[in-house]
């Protein structure tokens, strides 16, 4: 035969001070015992009362007299009172009532206090309210605020620090390779326009830097010779979509548009810029 939820919840006691039923199943981290019914687990002493007494209405609570009344017994986890199942010992009362009622927990505890643990007050210019109603101390939490943006900029400080190590080392390991790969994609070997892309291909790569996630040498090798055909590609991309004309100074002053001296010649980034003949 298959035995009742109040059966088998009833095996699992013993007898207790003051006629304490005292639950010897699970025990929860606060003290209260845990039983399974219909696969739901729930405290044992509301489990123990509905189904002497009736369900509890929605919003109600479940206090132990037994607890009450026992004024050596100071509360929390250790507290036989929470176990008990007798369902004598146990009254519903609103939440509100047991939080202002219970002279031995936290929150009648916190409730009496005038300052933070820090000794700064609990008056309405210094205390908000936290989403589960807590108070906190503003003071506090500007302290705490600044200290949490000083260690982030500590850490924001370090990691830079470490990636202009780390990218100083690189450079002198990998410059040569760098220059080598960008020479031998500049035209006619123009060892002056490769030193200027590769010191252009090292800009670029110091601000992919922090974004670099090879571990290799031969992946960080790869992903510099990207960067460089890249320069090179952008360099002579650049060059291609320039005009250059010799024109009259002032020809251009009437013309205004902005021009670029060189070598006797004055260029045009686009040849849609140039002025009809």
């Amino acid at each position: 035969m298959k035995k009742t939820p109040i059966d088998r919840l009833l095996a699992m006691t013993t007898p207790g001070p003051n006629g304490c039923v005292i639950f010897t199943g699970h025990v929860d981290a606060k003290g209260y015992g845990r039983f399974s019914v219909n696969k739901q687990n729930a405290r044992a002493h509301r489990v123990a009362f509905e189904q002497m007494t009736g369900p509890a209405p929605e919003g109600m609570g479940i206090v132990h007299l037994c607890h009450e009344v026992d004024q050596s017994c100071t509360g929390g986890p250790q507290c036989l009172h929470r176990r008990c199942l007798n369902p004598r010992h146990m009254v519903l009362r609103t939440r509100s009532d047991i939080s202002r009622g219970n002279t031995k927990g936290a929150s009648y505890v916190n409730a009496a206090k005038t300052h933070c643990p820090q000794g700064h007050p609990y008056d309405a210019a210094n205390t908000f309210r936290a989403k589960d109603g807590a108070r906190n101390c503003r003071t506090c939490a500007r302290e705490r605020g600044r200290g949490w943006r000083a260690q982030a900029k500590a850490r924001a400080t370090a990691r830079q620090l470490g990636l202009r190590e780390s990218f100083a080392a690189l450079y002198v390991a990998q410059q040569g390779f760098v220059t080598g790969v960008v020479l031998a994609e500049v035209r006619d070997r123009n060892f002056a326009l490769a030193e200027d892309l590769t010191a252009e291909a090292f800009i670029r790569a110091w601000k992919a830097w922090p974004k670099c996630r090879a571990t290799t040498d031969a992946q960080v090798r790869a992903w510099l010779r990207t960067i460089a055909r890249h320069t090179v590609i952008d360099h002579y991309r650049v060059k291609r979509n320039t005009v250059e004309t010799a024109t009259d100074p002032t020809a251009w002053q009437y013309a205004n548009q902005p021009v670029e001296q060189s070598g006797g010649c004055y260029s045009v980034r686009s040849g849609r810029q140039l002025t009809p003949a």
